[in-house]
């Protein structure tokens, strides 16, 4: 109970540092879960559990704690200065702007930055080749999520929504991340 209460006191009085805190915990959770899930659990009956991969941990930490937390918090603080209330004449077009030009930016953001923090020599090759597939799967699980954040939260909660959202989402996109195309 005191742990809940000092992360409620940073983030009211600090929303970035309370963000990625809270974002680049879940963010890195997702994958560390994922390799549980993957490397741990479902580990065929001839084969043992396989470490866990600390450099991929590593990389989801930066991004999870350094770069999408405050994208996020920008991105949100901006939409809620154009788009002021919570009516639904407000929402439609908040949502609109976070699916039609938020996401694919945090998309671009997440498989070029991997890239770059993996040392991969083309950095737009993943993205160009998962970017629609992703693209589409994140309109399904975020236009729905982003309709209750805008609708039913107060702005200090939403960067902290969407993190608790990103357990389930990091996990389908550290699944597209494995995908061979």
């Amino acid at each position: 109970m005191q742990a809940i209460k000092a992360v409620r006191s940073i983030i009211a009085k600090r929303p970035v540092v309370g963000n990625v805190i809270v974002y680049g915990s879940l963010y890195t959770g997702a994958e560390f879960m994922q390799q549980t899930f993957n490397n741990k659990i479902m580990v065929p009956e001839d084969s043992s559990p396989q470490p866990y991969d600390t450099g991929v941990l590593s990389r989801y930490a930066f991004m999870g704690t350094c770069v999408f937390p405050h994208t996020l918090y920008y991105a949100y603080k901006y939409l809620d200065s154009k788009f002021v209330g919570k009516a639904m004449k407000v929402v439609l077009p908040k949502l609109a702007a976070d699916a039609l030009v938020v996401t694919p930016i945090n998309l671009t953001i997440f498989y070029v930055g991997m890239s770059i923090l993996e040392r991969k020599k083309d950095v737009l090759q993943e993205w160009k080749q998962k970017i629609i597939p992703t693209f589409v799967t994140a309109s399904v699980f975020w236009v729905p999520a982003s309709l209750i954040n805008f609708r039913f939260l107060p702005p200090q909660a939403r960067v902290i929504f969407v993190g608790s959202c990103q357990i389930i989402w990091v996990s389908i996109l550290c699944w597209f991340k494995r995908q061979e195309y």
